[in-house]
């Protein structure tokens, strides 16, 4: 998400969604979308860290989960985020974390990773419930 972009075309910053999908277990991350034209200095996008950490009240784990979700979803190569993540980045939950890199606590992963397997448990379970309906009928 580009919050000082979108804030400038069509989304005031404060109704940017950003916080709540980042609450709700979503992968959001922060990026400049036409630095030259939206940002005031030249960290573009250390100035999106730092206002959306002011205007959100983010803490210092939301910032690297952020930050975490960015590598993550960028284009960098297995390597390279392992540099930046950890030797097993890829993996689900704690046991992709390396917070020594990340600093974003087991404490989140895990949590993450739970809620993440009980929503796919619901979906899977509505899914049974749907098939054993349509074969009932």
């Amino acid at each position: 998400m580009s919050p000082l972009s979108n804030n400038s075309l069509f989304l005031e910053y404060s109704k940017n969604p950003l916080r709540e999908f980042l609450h709700k277990g979503l992968h959001v991350s922060l990026s400049t979308d036409d630095p030259m034209q939206f940002h005031y200095t030249k960290e573009a996008l250390m100035e999106e860290y730092a206002i959306a950490a002011q205007v959100w009240k983010l803490s210092t784990c939301d910032l690297c989960e952020i930050a975490r979700n960015s590598v993550l979803q960028s284009g960098l190569s297995h390597q390279e985020k392992q540099k930046f993540l950890g030797q097993h980045y890829y993996k689900e939950g704690p046991e992709g974390n390396d917070i020594r890199k990340t600093n974003v606590a087991q404490i989140r992963m895990a949590f993450r990773y739970e809620t993440l397997c009980n929503e796919l448990s619901f979906l899977s379970d509505a899914m049974k419930s749907q098939e054993i309906t349509a074969l009932a009928k």
